[in-house]
């Protein structure tokens, strides 16, 4: 048996950050046909899947990882990263047919990113799937499907007749089927979104005096909404919490998402409260951001009770 399985994508990411990056109205940039210094750079795996399931596996619980991979080289960097941090590597399938998906990760001066992804044919589709061999499990932790609702369906079906809680972090694919996906919110048992998400769920802006009203008619009992600087909120047992971010400074703003959510799910594993499962979920995405990399400063269960 696990305490979590996280489903979803797998991808190497190639991290790149240069002081030579110019940001300008929005926009990165460098001087066209030049050649250019890199101040730090990282190739690992990536994806909310992989981040998220060493999250878990950190802090103590036993984590197994659902994703659709290439059958090339690349894929050794996801074995690899997982295995060292002791995740069941198991459910990970291969598609013969196509190369690991990758992303190149622009990072500027301030921890702002661009992000490149190349995606091939590795959206996790039911065929690949063996029901059967799916762990016993306390928890699934679903981060983004590259759009496929009926997939998403068909898990949160399986987690009921099997009595598994539901974590969502929706990607953009499945927030561009709002109508779709709306219905299967409910359905859940914590929701996990950004400023940007939860407005495109609601179709309402943040500071829209409707906002949070309606957010709360359309999620399930446990929601979060994550508006980086500012801070994090969550609605829960009929109230709202909130934290300040933690001050760090910022090195790469990677991961930090997926370092909140699955943090906060951690908390409510140990029977937590929801103060304390928003503190925990603050302070390790306070801590991801500190350094190059989704993986790289993701704390231990030792190191995030330490001054609590």
């Amino acid at each position: 048996m696990v305490d979590v399985l996280t489903i979803g994508a797998a991808t190497i990411d190639i991290f790149i950050k240069s002081s030579q990056f110019v940001i300008d109205n929005n926009l990165v940039s460098l001087e066209y046909s030049s050649k250019n210094e890199i101040n730090q750079s990282l190739i690992c795996s990536g994806g909310g899947a992989t981040n998220s399931a060493v999250s878990f596996s950190r802090l103590g619980l036993k984590s197994s990882c659902l994703s659709l991979i290439g059958d090339d080289y690349l894929n050794n960097y996801i074995y690899d990263d997982l295995k060292k941090e002791s995740v069941n590597t198991n459910l990970l399938i291969k598609n013969k047919k196509d190369n690991t998906d990758f992303s190149v990760v622009l990072v500027a001066k301030d921890g702002s990113r661009s992000i490149l992804t190349n995606r091939g044919k590795t959206r996790l589709e039911e065929k690949y799937l063996n029901w059967d061999k799916i762990p016993k499990t306390k928890w699934f932790y679903i981060t983004s499907l590259e759009g496929n609702l009926d997939l998403l369906e068909k898990l949160i079906g399986f987690a009921k007749e099997n009595n598994i809680k539901v974590a969502l972090n929706p990607g953009n694919r499945e927030l561009e089927q709002r109508k779709k996906l709306l219905p299967l919110l409910k359905l859940i048992d914590f929701l996990i979104l950004n400023k940007t998400e939860a407005e495109s769920i609601v179709d309402l802006n943040f500071d829209n005096e409707k906002f949070w009203n309606k957010l709360v008619s359309l999620s399930p009992n446990i929601f979060s909404v994550t508006n980086g600087h500012d801070g994090a909120f969550v609605f829960a047992e009929n109230k709202h919490y909130f934290s300040p971010v933690i001050k760090m400074k910022a090195i790469d703003e990677t991961g930090a998402g997926d370092a909140f959510g699955s943090t906060f799910v951690s908390a409510l594993i140990y029977q937590k409260s929801i103060s304390e499962a928003v503190h925990w979920a603050i302070k390790n995405s306070a801590s991801v951001v500190s350094a190059l990399g989704a993986k790289t400063k993701l704390l231990t269960l030792k190191k995030l009770e330490i001054g609590h």
